[in-house]
């Protein structure tokens, strides 16, 4: 997980967490900003509904995708 590329993007595109949050839960994901944190801090992994709607919103492609939330996987 690159959570300063993730915190990055989120801040590049003029978002704030909560709104992310909030438009996460609009999209019929449930996640709190507990879960949110959580998941940077790798405490928790984000799920694959909670990673698909976060890159619906911030438009980010598959590639950018991997790198964010799969890069040890893919290192």
């Amino acid at each position: 997980m690159e959570k300063d590329k993730l915190l990055g993007l989120i801040k590049s595109k003029g978002i704030q967490v909560g709104t992310l949050i909030e438009e996460v839960n609009e999209s019929g994901v449930r996640m709190s900003k507990s879960t949110f944190y959580k998941g940077l801090r790798d405490e928790r992994p984000f799920k694959a509904d909670e990673i698909k709607a976060m890159a619906r919103i911030l438009e980010i492609s598959g590639k950018t995708v991997n790198e964010i939330f799969f890069a040890d996987l893919v290192s």
